[in-house]
């Protein structure tokens, strides 16, 4: 039986002319590649994306901008990606940095401005006490006459906005210690103790003002060694330290 033979259609070929015409469609699309490509390997190769930190530091950190370069560098590894909000965080991490303000210039033209913490209070000789309220221990403690604060490390806040106040009700004289426990004890120059405890503390501080001002004349002891309890609904009571 013979086989039956099947017609294919051939395909008839494309002409020089036609081919020449659908390559000069596509080129500019291969040269705008092209472009991009060379364009995107010449920034690569270029300084534009390299960074660039002016530094501002406060000159009571007693740091270089050499270490605190040294500090973020791990977040400056990709060029192309800088996240300035981690930079403020790892730079603010830093106990005796209060602020960073971290701004971009261009590009990756970075401007820093550190601010440093001062000493308001010296807290449990462990730390200190800003003159914001906020509490750092750095690794190494520096010499301070700042009043003494005892206090749990999660009410510093308040504690610090409560002895502003106490200070301010006593001015001109100066508290030295402020302990909170149970209650509010405070120990103002050279040596008076005054027991506030824990309720109605501004009035009993103004009590004691209007009792000390008059005792402290009668009595060398009294200013020097008097300590007032002012718990008491009348008055008050008048121990001393030991000597």
């Amino acid at each position: 039986m013979a086989k039956q033979r099947l017609n294919r259609l051939t395909k008839p070929k494309k002409s020089i002319k036609v081919v020449v015409q659908q390559l000069g469609r596509k080129l500019p699309f291969l040269l705008l590649i092209l472009a991009i490509a060379a364009s995107g390997y010449s920034l690569h190769r270029s300084n534009l994306f390299e960074v660039k930190i002016s530094w501002i530091i406060d000159e009571k950190l007693n740091r270089s901008d050499i270490y605190y370069e040294q500090l973020i560098s791990p977040l400056l590894d990709n060029k192309y990606l800088i996240n300035l909000a981690e930079l403020k965080e790892s730079i603010e991490a830093e106990p005796w940095v209060a602020r960073a303000m971290v701004g971009r210039i261009f590009w990756n033209k970075i401007n820093i401005k550190l601010s440093a913490h001062i000493i308001a209070m010296r807290w449990q000789d462990k730390g200190y006490i800003s003159t914001e309220g906020v509490l750092f221990v750095p690794a190494i403690l520096v010499t301070s006459e700042a009043p003494l604060a005892f206090v749990d490390k999660d009410g510093t806040s308040k504690f610090f906005d409560d002895y502003q106040l106490y200070q301010a009700i006593l001015a001109p004289l100066v508290i030295t210690k402020f302990e909170r426990s149970q209650i509010d004890t405070l120990t103002i120059e050279p040596n008076v103790g005054i027991i506030l405890g824990h309720q109605k503390q501004q009035k009993r501080l103004k009590g004691f003002v209007k009792a000390y001002k008059q005792l402290r004349k009668t009595s060398a002891r009294i200013r020097n060694r008097g300590i007032f309890d002012m718990r008491y609904a009348k008055g008050f009571a008048l121990s001393y330290h030991q000597q």
